[in-house]
Parts: structure tokens; sequence; C-alpha cells
């Protein structure tokens, strides 16, 4: 199925609790697919898949190479995560032996996803988290036409790399949870 819209999440510290909040308020049938970019290790990730499955009707599925971006699920990363396009098929590109610093590197996800044709409509969103991770994709993604948000100081567990993200893309919208989710639930409504 070709996809027109899809979803980016960015977490670090903080993160799989935030995460956990936005996937219990978004509706039942939201038509996107999500892509979460949670630095954790891989041996981590299966569990990680389950919680996440016990507060969403939708698909959580763990990246494997190849694997094809579908409507409604929820996609989890480990190691070093790209998109790819072909014939209007958006597929991954999955690594897991990354020597990246980042595990896995929001940077190349979302850096991955701005090179994706500008049909497609991209939402990327930085959450809580120590360093700089996801900075430099958040400014290609924007700078490429996609709309890019950051959790606020206020909000965030730890404001690294929303501070770092802002730094960047100082156009992008600043919020805490209860804006994040409803900027989420408005993208996703202008999908269908």
């Amino acid at each position: 199925m070709k996809l027109k819209n899809i979803l980016l999440i960015g977490a670090s510290t903080g993160g799989p609790g935030r995460l956990h909040t936005i996937l219990e308020q978004l509706p039942s049938d939201f038509p996107l697919p999500i892509i979460i970019a949670q630095h954790m290790g891989s041996p981590f990730i299966a569990s990680f898949v389950r919680q996440l499955s016990s507060v969403t009707s939708q698909k959580v599925l763990q990246v494997c190479d190849g694997m094809e971006l579908e409507l409604s699920s929820v996609y989890i990363c480990s190691g070093e995560c790209q998109l790819t396009e072909q014939n209007g098929h958006i597929y991954f590109l999955h690594n897991e032996a990354s020597s990246l610093p980042y595990t896995p590197d929001i940077n190349t996800l979302l850096m991955s996803a701005a090179k994706l044709s500008n049909s497609i409509r991209k939402m990327g969103v930085i959450l809580s988290g120590i360093g700089d991770d996801g900075a430099k994709g958040a400014q290609e993604l924007f700078e490429a036409g996609g709309i890019c948000m950051f959790e606020s100081e206020e909000s965030a567990t730890v404001y690294g790399m929303p501070r770092c993200a802002k730094e960047l893309v100082p156009q992008a919208e600043v919020g805490g949870m209860t804006q994040i989710i409803s900027a989420i639930k408005s993208f996703g409504e202008r999908s269908v």
C-alpha cells in the first residue's frame, strides 16, 4: 500500500512512559504508521514491544530488514534503522550491529525519512532525552518540508535532545505532552 503520511518519534531518558501515554491516547483507528526510535539496548526491544502492545489496539512490531510500512501500525527500531522508498512503497533497511553512538540512532532514521519523496508528509517528534541525537535529523526533515515538534523544557525529564533540536530548528513547535498528543492527532486527521 502506498503511504501518504508517516509519524516518527525519537526518545531517550524518560521516553518509555511518554510513548505509553501517546499510544494510549491515540484513537484506535489512528491511520498512520508510527516509527519509534527509543534509545534502548536490542535485548530489551521485544519486551518493550509487548509493553506497548498492551496499551494500543494497533499492531506493534519490532523492525526487521525489508519490512514494509503499513497503515495503523507502530514500529519499534533497534540498531540502525533507515527508510527507503521503492515505487511509492516504504521499507526499512535494518542493521542490528550498528556502530553509531546511539542505539537506535534517531538522526539516521530522520535523515532517511527526509530523503523520501515530497508526496509523503512527515512529522518528527523529539521527546525527553540526554544528548543531541535527533537534532540534525530533525533539521534535515524540516528542511525537506517535514513538520517538527519538540518536548518543552517544563515537560521533559531531561531537556537535552529537545533543546538541541530546537537550537537547530527554531521554527518548530514546542509543547508538553498534551500539546504533542493534540498535534499528532491533528496530523493523523489530516491524512484521511
